[in-house]
């Protein structure tokens, strides 16, 4: 009889842990290599889609950034279950913005353009030199609410800003680490079901003019520490490694993949000049060829040259390669691992085939477990004649 009684503990027990899973970074976005779409460092796949002249730079403070012109630029995320937040949220940006000429938005997930209500949530700063930040809450049709900070942010500086509101409806801004406004909102939260933006809204009239960087996206409300801990780069209390990337080592993009996005995102910000904590793999301070070489050596334990990452360095590369259509074909900037770029450069050109037969991995098979020095063979011979298809290129540029 006890234990009939007792049926129910399990189910209470999952629900528990149901509710406890759900307080999460559900998305992070920091920018920090020039690719398309933007990844999402939380781990949950909400990639950022680019829409009108939106950029990436490489800023002298903050590193990769993107950059709003104020003219309908964005970046656009598809709505999931995880993104519809009704309930305790934190929005928390790095933002250096031009202008209160207009609004500026940081983020946003509205109802339909007609309505053009937060549904269920919004934030951008206020207008005609104002701007404060205002937050909405809402059902993307008649009921919402919204909470201001006390002051602006600084226009044209890097400025750390933040917002919590719980689930009853207390708000708490913040700016650079401090409170910055506080109060009480009310409103019905209904998600509608519509994408994210960040950096305009559905309408594409309230636009950000000027940079951000490491937008993130919680649904629990962070206190003043964990404000003060996610401002300085650390997210790591969320997942988060070293400042990007996921939880496996080489899963830059946190996709709980280690492949060629990750070997891109690595390239992209070496060739870029910008640092990431992730990708310092041989961490010496800096992202460079270096740690493409742990990457490809040591983490996927592969050859360079092995283009679609299958462990071994053979004929089947070529093929994958030569089918992209890259080799020297005088585009700039627009290859990848999986298209031919080996040694980093952006390119694919001889200078790929120089790096992958000098490491010596062609028709070796897989790569044993403990590095060996491979023997001269197959590998050497095609280096060979590569630099004599190469010589007459460089005798006639050295005559001229």
């Amino acid at each position: 009889m006890a234990e009939r009684k007792r049926w129910w503990v399990p189910i209470l027990i999952l629900g528990l842990l149901s509710c406890v899973a759900q307080a999460d970074l559900v998305g992070l976005w920091q920018f920090d290599a020039d690719v398309s779409p933007q990844p999402d460092a939380s781990g949950h796949g909400h990639v950022g889609e680019p829409g009108g002249d939106v950029a990436w730079v490489n800023d002298p403070e903050r590193g990769g950034v993107m950059e709003f012109d104020g003219d309908a630029d964005y970046l656009e995320v598809e709505d999931t279950d995880l993104l519809s937040i009704e309930g305790d949220i934190t929005i928390a940006a790095w933002v250096n913005i031009n202008s209160f000429a207009s609004w500026n938005s940081i983020i946003s997930k509205t109802g339909d353009v007609e309505t053009n209500k937060p549904a269920p949530f919004d934030l951008y700063t206020m207008h005609q030199d104002n701007g404060v930040l205002r937050a909405y809450i809402g059902d993307g049709a008649g009921s919402l609410s919204f909470g201001d900070s006390f002051d602006p942010p600084e226009l044209e500086t890097w400025q750390h800003i933040a917002v919590t509101i719980n689930e009853d409806g207390d708000f708490f801004h913040y700016l650079n680490g401090e409170e910055n406004g506080d109060g009480f909102i009310v409103a019905d939260r209904i998600d509608n079901d519509t994408n994210v933006f960040i950096g305009s809204r559905a309408d594409f009239v309230t636009n950000m003019f000027g940079r951000m960087d490491d937008v993130a996206l919680f649904n629990e409300v962070l206190d003043m520490d964990q404000i003060n801990t996610i401002m300085a780069g650390d997210f790591t209390a969320w997942g988060v490694n070293g400042g990007g990337g996921g939880g496996t080592l080489g899963d830059f993009n946190a996709d709980d993949l280690v492949n060629a996005q990750d070997i891109d995102l690595l390239t992209a910000t070496s060739i870029a000049g910008t640092f990431n904590a992730a990708m310092d793999l041989n961490e010496d301070g800096s992202v460079n060829n270096l740690d493409r070489d742990v990457w490809v050596n040591e983490i996927k334990n592969t050859w360079f040259g092995d283009s679609n990452l299958d462990g071994e360095f053979n004929s089947a590369d070529f093929v994958t390669v030569f089918t992209a259509g890259e080799y020297e074909d005088g585009v700039a900037m627009n290859s990848t691992w999986g298209t031919g770029d080996w040694n980093g450069d952006g390119e694919f050109s001889s200078s790929d085939f120089v790096a992958a037969f000098t490491a010596g991995g062609y028709e070796m098979g897989p790569k044993p477990a403990v590095n060996a020095v491979p023997e001269p063979g197959i590998s050497m011979i095609l280096l060979s004649a590569l630099g004599l298809l190469m010589a007459p290129r460089l005798t006639g540029r050295i005559r001229a």
